[in-house]
Formats: structure tokens, C-alpha cells, sequence
């Protein structure tokens, strides 16, 4: 069953393409396909199938939006859950998918886990979403002692690059007292002021100043902007070559005729640099189908990547921007491109 993301949870978050008229869209909600064999359970190889084509069938209809397949993120891997046949990676890493998701629920007694063991699950998914599936994470149903847990968890997940966050859930009247969330409840406060900091996060604080905690009518009231995340420590984390002001990372996840590139741009200079402009050429056949957080030109091999229109146009000295994309390729051509030029200039590469 699909639902937007934004119809029963309260959220703060990025927008990870430039249109405000895209939504975001869980392919269903929850889906599992566990005990049918071991394999199964580990692999999720049926389920995969079903997303990809599904995924390609919802895309088809209408490629701008973005979907994700809504999971718990359930797995003996992460010490949450079971093998369900829903595999976290394998499962996301479907080039029809745009962002990652989990539903963490820590104290349930089948979890059962300490407010520490809930932030080192966080931050393994934050970390397999960037760097084994190459997408955002967007952490989607959440709910604990909201008084006791919220502002350790936002902060953490804040400060180890999370992308978008929800709650379960924003009520109205008051149906539910476990989970339930109404107008007026002190916590909202923190949740609040962690969708402002996601959101300066995205020089969009002048947007979000005045959120309301007034339940959601199905359509954000902001769209949600990506995220440009300040290096943790000011420098870079590898050292560039010398007179180089730049640094790119290029994740690439293959599969052959079809691959995901996650991209950061690093700002290793002293100076701004304005209307950014990534340039770089493919090594083999490949073509961008589908890019979000940026904008692109292909002329053959060579692409060339610009800002979004109207945001994250700068890069501040000792920041980031990160932008991703989908693309068409040929088996065993794919590759990390071997240069990247920023608005002219060379860049080391991570």
C-alpha cells in the first residue's frame, strides 16, 4: 500500500530533486517476505524483484517521484529485528529507489535496545545508505520516551549526516497514547529545532522560521531542501593535491547495465565557490538517466553537473554539497570517472 511520506508523519527533511511540486512516495509501507528459506530471508531476492518492477512501473507513470520501498530496517546484521527477506542494502540498492528509509522502534520488547545501542543502529544506517547504497537516508515511523530519547537521537543523527527524519505520529484529536503526538506537546519543541538546523543546513531558515506544529494536511508546507553538510572538523579528510582548493568523492554502485553514483563536492579552499559547476567524463558508455540535488548537461561522455536552481548555489570553505544520480551503462564499462574540474579548476579525488 502507498502513502506519501508526508500524510501521517510530521517531518523535517531535504528535497532531493529541484521541483516543489515533487512528492515523495513509500512504494508500500513495511513490506517483508521472510520464512521462506534461509536464502530468502538473507537475499531478499523476490522482494527485490517486486520493487524493481514495480518501481520501474510507477516511474514510468511518472518519473518525478520519488520513491522509496518504506522498510523497518529490520536485520540480525544491525541487532534489530530479524531476516525478513528485506534486506537493507540489497534491498535499496534497486536504481528505481531514491532514498533509503528505517522505522526504528527501540523499545519495543523485541528490540529492546538502550538510547546508546539506538544511536550506533542509527548511525549504521546513515552509513550503509551513503556509502553501500549510495542514496539519502530518510529515517521515517520513529518513536520512544519522547522526552527522554528526542533530543539525544535528532542530535546525533544530525551530527552523523542523516538526511530527513519523521515521527510516528502527529494526531489529531488524541487517539493514540503511546505514539501519539497532538498540537501543544512540549516535545515538539525539540523536533522543531531540529528541522530548523536540517533546514539551515540548506540556507532555507528564513522558509522554515516559522514552522507550525499544526498537524500535517498531506502536502508539506515547506519542501524539504538537500542538505549541505559542513565538514565534521573544517578540513578535509584527505589531503588534496597541492594548489588543488577542491576535493570530489564518487561513490559508485554498479549493477551492471544500471548503476547509482553518489557525488560530494568538498570546498578544500579558503574562498566561496559560487555557482559551482562539477564537470568530469565518463570512462565507458554510461549515460545519466535520472539526477536529483543538481542539474546536468551530457554531451557524449562528458557530463557536466550544475547547482539547483535558487539553492545550495555556493559552497562555503570547508563544506560540502552532494548531489546523486541514476544511470544506463554497459556491463562491465562502468568506472569512477578519472578527473573533475570545478568551474575550471582541478580537483583531487577521494
Amino acid at each position: 500500500m502507498s502513502h506519501t511520506l508526508n500524510r501521517t508523519n510530521h517531518y523535517s527533511g531535504v528535497k532531493y530533486k529541484d521541483d516543489p511540486t515533487i512528492f515523495a512516495w513509500d512504494l508500500m509501507n513495511e513490506p517483508r517476505y521472510g520464512g521462506q528459506s534461509d536464502g530468502e530471508n538473507v537475499e531478499g531476492t523476490t522482494l527485490r524483484a517486486w520493487v524493481d518492477e514495480m518501481g520501474a512501473y510507477v516511474k514510468a507513470i511518472d518519473p518525478n517521484h520519488l520513491l522509496g520501498a518504506g522498510i523497518e530496517g529490520h536485520g540480525t546484521q544491525y541487532g534489530f529485528g530479524g531476516d525478513e527477506g528485506n534486506p537493507f542494502v540489497r534491498l535499496q540498492q534497486s536504481p528505481y529507489l531514491d532514498f533509503t528509509s528505517a522505522h526504528p522502534y527501540p523499545t519495543e520488547y523485541w528490540a529492546d535496545l538502550t538510547l546508546d545501542e539506538t544511536k550506533e543502529l542509527v548511525r549504521a544506517w546513515i552509513t550503509d545508505s551513503h556509502e553501500k547504497v549510495g542514496k539519502p537516508f530518510f529515517m521515517g515511523e520513529f518513536n520512544v520516551d519522547r522526552a527522554a530519547w528526542w533530543s539525544e537521537i535528532y542530535a546525533d543523527f544530525e551530527a552523523t549526516g542523516g538526511d530527513g527524519s519523521a515521527f510516528w505520529w502527529y494526531q489529531d484529536p488524541e487517539i493514540d497514547g503511546k505514539f501519539g503526538v497532538t498540537q501543544g506537546d512540549p516535545e515538539l519543541d525539540v523536533f522543531r529545532a531540529h528541522s530548523l538546523r536540517m533546514a539551515a543546513k540548506s540556507d532555507r531558515t528564513s522558509q522554515t522560521g516559522s514552522l507550525s506544529s499544526s498537524p500535517s494536511t498531506g502536502e508539506p508546507t515547506t519542501p524539504p531542501e538537500p542538505t549541505t553538510t559542513p565538514d565534521p572538523t573544517g578540513t578535509p579528510t584527505a589531503s588534496p593535491t597541492a594548489g588543488t582548493p577542491c576535493r570530489v568523492d564518487y561513490r559508485l554502485s554498479d549493477w551492471g547495465t544500471t548503476f547509482n553514483a553518489d557525488v560530494t563536492i568538498h570546498n578544500t579552499g579558503s574562498t566561496a565557490v559560487d555557482r559551482w559547476e562539477l564537470s568530469f567524463t565518463f570512462p565507458g558508455g554510461q549515460s545519466v538517466t535520472q539526477i536529483w540535488n543538481a542539474t546536468r548537461v551530457q554531451d557524449g561522455r562528458r557530463v557536466t553537473v550544475t547547482h539547483p536552481s535558487g539553492y545550495n548555489t555556493s559552497i562555503a570553505p570547508g563544506a560540502t554539497v552532494n548531489f546523486g544520480f541514476s544511470g544506463a551503462s554497459q556491463a562491465g564499462t562502468n568506472g569512477v570517472p578519472d578527473s573533475f574540474t570545478l568551474n575550471g579548476t582541478a580537483c583531487s579525488s577521494g
